[in-house]
């Protein structure tokens, strides 16, 4: 596909001039230091008061520890930081940072450009047959404007949600999918917050354009509860436009599709999980997370008769924490995943659950399990290692093997399905900050004896002032 405009010359102008973004809005990258941190502090059962089932973690949620602030909010303020990312032989030039106006309106982007597309989690820019420095692709992996205040989010941009309660475990959507273009709502009423969102995901060939909406309302008691439960739908179909019978934040899939309210009728256009999740923290060091979603119901005797079975997936989490000081803390965790075979599947494959050929949430699929165990320790402010080990076992209805294809039957069956893939795995990472805007990262990954080692280095240089 010929691009019409040169992808490397915007991107560096974008690095350059326009990395700008909120101190208390919007997502913060993976790569950055600040997620890694407020992960490990929410496992400690530290800052729990702003732990929320619909991620990914937010700039708010670490405010109060931010090194600059900003006294005049009439003012223009913005941060820029500008960074090289290399992982063993490949290479990231970005740029990021915030705009904020008065307070409460933001504007951000994350642009990167890359040597190897591949080598890179979350990247889905697509390479060019050509390259301009030795660089071949370019994608904005965040971008966008909002508005926040105490009670209220608005945002129309470009990014990724992660929804469900604990570390790595979540099931439907997460935070290691490709960016989708989207517009969010969010309300907060001090115990009781809703999120919702609408957006598009992609078209194919054959102008099939697909396209996601979520809605989810969770109640917590700001010190050690939260409950939370969620709705996500995929819906697509040939030069269909966005579905305005989804635009009500309040209303639900079954409800709108069965009564002829779309503007596809009938059940084969669209596909909706719905999720329970809970996040508790019974002891001050103690966090148990867990998470059940549901894609097809089985309800009717004939149903069960026939054979058929719901399509269904859990997760669960213990992390428990017995040193937490000023300088360190230590985390003991266990966790296990099972998404069933058909599920994140549909009788319209474009109605499944991924994006880009790539899982829209658990990383692997689905038809599988895993159990893993591990430790974590973070040496205060500026390491954080981990060491787990586990087995998992993926079945050939996982939709990581074919994206686009529709289930086989819902009949009950082995599990995980056909040829089994059985993996034992040990995984290591350090994350270490050498300096104050250079970070270097080890990783280590055995899996049933194949060995990956990654060797990278993040170096970038912050810019902050007011206008």
């Amino acid at each position: 596909m010929k691009i019409k405009i040169n992808w490397f010359k915007t991107c560096l102008f974008c690095i350059a001039f326009f990395s700008i973004s909120h101190l208390n809005s919007q997502e913060i990258p993976n790569e950055f230091q600040d997620n890694s941190t407020q992960k490990v502090l929410i496992d400690a059962g530290i800052n729990w008061e702003e732990n929320s089932l619909f991620g990914p973690i937010r700039f708010q949620s670490i405010q109060e520890n931010q090194s600059i602030k900003f006294q005049n909010n009439d003012l223009l303020n913005i941060q820029t930081r500008v960074g090289i990312h290399s992982l063993n032989n490949s290479m990231a030039i970005y740029g990021f940072g915030h705009l904020s106006y008065k307070k409460y309106f933001y504007a951000y982007l994350y642009p990167r450009i890359v040597n190897d597309p591949d080598a890179f989690i979350r990247y889905s820019g697509i390479a060019r047959d050509i390259t301009r420095g030795g660089f071949s692709s370019g994608e904005t992996d965040l971008s966008g404007i909002g508005f926040q205040n105490d009670w209220l989010s608005l945002q129309l941009g470009r990014g990724r949600e992660n929804w469900g309660a604990g570390n790595h475990i979540q099931l439907a959507l997460s935070e290691n999918s490709p960016a989708y273009d989207y517009g969010m709502l969010g309300m907060d009423f001090n115990k009781l917050r809703v999120k919702y969102i609408h957006g598009f995901l992609e078209t194919d060939e054959s102008q099939i354009n697909r396209y996601i909406t979520a809605r989810g309302v969770e109640w917590t008691n700001k010190k050690s509860l939260l409950i939370g439960l969620s709705e996500t739908v995929i819906y697509s179909g040939e030069n269909r436009s966005l579905d305005v019978g989804y635009f009500n934040p309040i209303s639900t899939h079954l409800e709108i599709e069965l009564n002829d309210r779309l503007n596809r009728v009938g059940t084969g256009n669209s596909n909706g999980v719905w999720q329970l999740s809970i996040d508790w923290l019974p002891m001050e060091n103690l966090r148990v997370s867990g998470n059940i979603l549901y894609d097809e119901f089985t309800l009717d005797k004939i149903q069960f008769e026939e054979g058929k079975e719901n399509g269904k997936a859990y997760s669960a989490r213990i992390a428990y924490s017995p040193v937490r000081s000023d300088n360190t803390i230590l985390t003991l965790f266990s966790s296990v995943i099972h998404v069933g075979t058909p599920t994140f599947r549909h009788g319209s494959g474009f109605n499944n659950f991924v994006q880009r050929n790539n899982p829209l949430g658990w990383k692997y699929g689905s038809d599988g399990q895993e159990i893993n165990f591990g430790i974590s320790y973070h040496k205060i402010p500026d390491l954080i290692a981990q060491l787990s080990f586990g087995m998992r076992e993926l079945g050939e209805e996982s939709i990581i093997n074919r994206p686009y294809d529709a289930y086989f039957d819902y009949l009950k069956g082995p599990f995980p399905s056909g040829e089994v893939k059985s993996i034992n795995f040990i995984h290591s990472n350090i994350k270490w900050w050498w300096k104050p805007y250079m970070m270097v990262l080890g990783d280590i990954e055995w899996e049933s004896e194949n060995l990956a080692l990654t060797i990278g280095l993040n170096i970038y240089w912050p810019k902050s002032f007011s206008l």
